[in-house]
């Protein structure tokens, strides 16, 4: 296969090598076509294509029609596609011009006052024999010189290999520029300011008036590296070139710890806060370094570590069988509180932002349950996720992770250290996220309803097990609303004979902490569109209408406050309303507050003039929330949430699957730090974008990236929200996409993923931190006046882990430093209860 395709965003996205020429508009990550054209030349040397396809997407278009043509020869055209609107057209090249050395894509506008733009160009090919992978992208360098770049220099690439290792590899012309020698001195500044080199290449020409030189690149930090390539002649200098290369968080490595170096594979561990490239090298391990496995949790904790496979030859019937781990006086955690998952690796086609790179991902963590096979040079990460139970015994346990596989084994020693203290089984920071049964039945192809709520029951399990309340614990069970607009006075019938038990499971077994609220008849939207409120077909100016709206919330108030769940319900019934919807919001907060003022009213918006008085929680996206603004509204009684989703992107803490895994748990951090309360996000489960995908269904497994549905969005357009926006769980892979199955309905169980884990994590440290908090607050005054100072400083949230929105660390070890220290503050506060008799948290 032979693949271009764009990523337009960013300084000199428009052109590629195969750009032949462009006398269109380019702003800032598309195509503009009033006049002019684009044109693509494509070919692999040593190599024809026989078959191809072009496919560009209009993001915008106001008149006449965009146009592709194909060629061979660049002379002689012929019509590939077309489209007069919006949307994605594609063609397939002609058979009569295949094979071809070379072919050429054109798009130009036509019809009268043309006005469209372009937004991605993709081009895809067979080709007559296989090659080696190889994968490429143009950067930008710098020239200081007197003489033109072009005459001292054929070629310049950055070559990088399979272990990681980068070098600048260069042809001279020497001929042009009268040279029979020349030297290149190549020096290399990190993001931090410090410079290695410079290394010394000697170039001499060949017959041709050629001459090749290469230089390795200490490239080890992520960041931006400043190459400086200088050229001379002797005494003479020729000119320097400056080239930024760009080294992604995903690239670093330094960290993780040896296990084992074997003729077949090494083994090697690291924290589960890493995202593990395939292809980085064997970690260099320190002096002093263990090669046991190590975690620390309290009781009640999910903990896991990743333990990674490199073969150096491919492995057949690769297994992995955890132990019992053995602790203090006899005490065993059974095998069975142990899970072993095999990290799966998605291929990320479009990054997300600049922090993300194109090439495979980790995300979804499948069960291993059968034997798998591993191949040379590619690393293979086990996720080994430890439940401590509750009822542990404190101490040290020791386990081991036997792998075999045909001709080799090994066992990998495992220590856990149990904290003395257990975590809340209940959150104390509320969570809200969608989850769509419909989605998951249609995946898991289930009809009746027995099937379905044993489908619903597997998620939501999941979704207990990583304390995650979704927006509605009962989908199948809510309770119904009827109207009598004859009755005198007008009236609401609720029944909530299906809703009680199913809400009380979802409170006792499912520990869920909010229900959003449907209420009928509020009307609601988004800043897209909007729409009125209206109950049997009477506007809210009716009498009538105020009568049932008043009558079904006070009811539904009265209820829920009988069965002690007031507080966990909340009414988000408008999403993301622009300054035009602010009277409409308010007026419909306003009804709210005058029928059921105990219902809490919730808004996913930054706090305005406009609204105060009229939101009990407010809930901005991450970059709009201001901590003085929302310390005044704290003070009239308001709360805070807030939620991440397609926005923010870099620099930001983000939800994305190309980005570093200790964002999100970063992010929990972040809302302790600002007194947030609750975390929400649109959706867990959203798997295909009926735009998108509007004759079938996506695979989330085979393509990580979240497409736009809805906002007036056209059927068959993929427009990108981002990789993994709105999908923290996955389908199992029985069921990645519907219809696989002959139609059988599966009940395999959902698949977690790394993001999944990391917000578990986050919350159990938030919940860890308001456990000290507590403590703090029930006995304080026992402690030392510095113990209580040192314990009170604890609960401040370093800059190690996070300075600012926008400055955190990417790196899990000071997320666990601190975690550790707040553990034996824990612990210490928990000795003075046992050495008083008294019982502790």
């Amino acid at each position: 296969k032979y693949v271009f395709q764009t990523q337009f965003g960013g300084r000199g996205t428009n052109h590629h090598r195969v750009l032949l020429r462009a006398t269109a508009g380019f702003n800032t990550n598309r195509w503009t076509f009033g006049h002019g054209e684009v044109v693509y030349r494509f070919e692999l040397p040593g190599r024809k294509f026989t078959g191809a396809a072009a496919q560009f997407e209009v993001g915008y278009h106001q008149g006449g029609t965009i146009a592709a043509e194909c060629s061979t020869d660049g002379d002689r055209w012929t019509r590939l596609a077309a489209i007069s609107g919006l949307g994605t057209a594609e063609g397939a090249i002609p058979a009569e011009l295949l094979p071809a050395d070379a072919i050429y894509v054109r798009l130009r506008a036509e019809g009268e006052s043309p006005s469209a733009q372009v937004y991605q160009v993709r081009f895809e090919a067979d080709l007559d024999r296989p090659t080696e992978d190889a994968e490429g992208q143009t950067w930008y360098a710098a020239w200081q010189g007197e003489a033109e770049p072009s005459t001292i220099l054929e070629s310049l690439e950055c070559q990088e290999t399979l272990s990681g290792s980068r070098s600048l590899h260069g042809v001279l012309r020497g001929s042009n520029a009268g040279l029979r020698k020349a030297s290149v001195a190549v020096s290399v500044t990190d993001p931090g300011g410090r410079t290695t080199g410079p290394v010394q290449s000697e170039a001499v020409m060949d017959s041709a008036g050629q001459a090749e030189f290469e230089a390795p690149l200490a490239l080890g930090s992520p960041g931006t590296h400043l190459a400086e390539i200088r050229f001379t002649a002797g005494d003479r200098e020729l000119g320097t070139l400056e080239l930024e290369i760009p080294v992604a968080e995903f690239e670093r490595t330094d960290y993780g710890n040896m296990v084992a170096d074997t003729a077949a594979a090494g083994v090697w561990w690291c924290q589960a806060g890493w995202k593990i490239p395939r292809e980085r090298p064997l970690p260099r391990s320190s002096a002093g370094e263990s090669a046991e496995v190590r975690l620390e949790a309290p009781k009640g904790d999910h903990e896991a570590v990743q333990v990674v496979l490199r073969p150096k030859q491919d492995l057949q019937g690769v297994r992995a069988e955890i132990s019992d781990f053995h602790g203090p006086g006899g005490a065993v955690i059974p095998a069975g509180c142990v899970d072993v998952f095999r990290v799966y690796y998605h291929f990320v086609h479009s990054p997300t932002d600049y922090t993300g790179v194109r090439g495979w991902w980790p995300d979804a963590l499948p069960p291993l349950e059968s034997p798998f096979a591993l191949t040379a040079g590619l690393n293979q990460p086990l996720w080994i996720l430890v439940h401590v139970p509750r009822d542990a015994a404190a101490g040290e346990y020791r386990g081991t992770l036997r792998l075999t596989a045909e001709n080799w084994e090994l066992d990998v020693p495992i220590r856990l250290q149990v904290w003395n203290f257990a975590l809340p089984e209940r959150n104390h920071v509320e969570t809200a996220f969608g989850f769509s049964p419909g989605t998951a039945f249609r995946y898991h192809n289930v009809k009746t309803e027995d099937d379905r709520r044993r489908v619903l029951d597997m998620y939501y399990r999941n979704f207990s097990q990583h304390r995650i309340s979704p927006y509605d614990p009962v989908p199948l069970d809510d309770f119904t609303v009827k109207f009598d607009p004859e009755a005198d006075p007008p009236r609401a019938i609720l029944d909530f004979s299906r809703f009680d038990p199913a809400m009380a499971r979802a409170v006792e077994e499912y520990r869920f902490t909010g229900i959003r609220l449907p209420i009928q008849g509020m009307g609601g939207g988004t800043f897209h569109d909007r729409y009125e409120p209206s109950i049997a077909g009477m506007g809210e100016d009716s009498p009538k209408y105020q009568a049932m709206f008043a009558d079904q919330v006070r009811q539904l108030e009265r209820h829920l406050r009988e069965k002690g769940w007031l507080d966990l319900a909340y009414v988000y019934w408008f999403d993301e309303p622009d300054p035009k919807d602010y009277e409409f919001v308010r007026n419909g907060m306003d009804r709210l507050k005058r029928y059921a003022p105990g219902l809490r009213r919730m808004l996913t918006e930054e706090p305005v003039k406009e609204l105060f008085g009229a939101v009990d929680i407010w809930c901005p996206v991450t970059p709009n929330y201001d901590h003085e603004i929302a310390e005044s509204r704290r003070a009239e009684g308001e709360h805070f949430w807030w939620y991440v989703c397609t926005g923010p992107k870099a620099p930001f803490c983000t939800l994305f699957i190309d980005h570093p895994a200790t964002e999100l748990r970063v992010w929990l951090w972040q809302t302790w730090q600002r007194k947030i309360e609750g975390v929400l996000v649109w959706s867990a489960n959203y798997w295909t974008s009926s735009a998108a995908f509007p004759e079938g269904y996506q695979d989330p497994y085979d393509d990580p990236m979240g497409y736009v549905s809805g906002y007036s969005t056209p059927k068959g357009v993929k427009r990108h929200w981002g990789n993994g926006d709105g999908r923290f769980v996955y389908p199992p892979l029985s069921a990645r996409v519907p219809g696989r199955n002959n139609g059988q309905p599966i009940f395999d169980p959902p698949v977690s993923s790394i993001r999944w884990e990391m917000l578990r994590e986050g919350i159990e440290d938030y919940e860890m931190l308001h456990l000290l908090r507590e403590l703090l607050q029930d006995h304080g005054s026992r402690l030392s006046a510095e113990q209580r100072g040192q314990f009170q400083a604890l609960l401040e949230v370093p800059p190690e882990i996070t300075r600012d929105m926008t400055a955190f660390t990417t790196d899990p070890r000071p997320i666990h430093a601190r975690r550790a220290a707040i553990a034996q503050a824990i612990e210490s506060i928990s000795a003075l209860d046992a050495a008083s008799g008294m019982s502790s948290p």
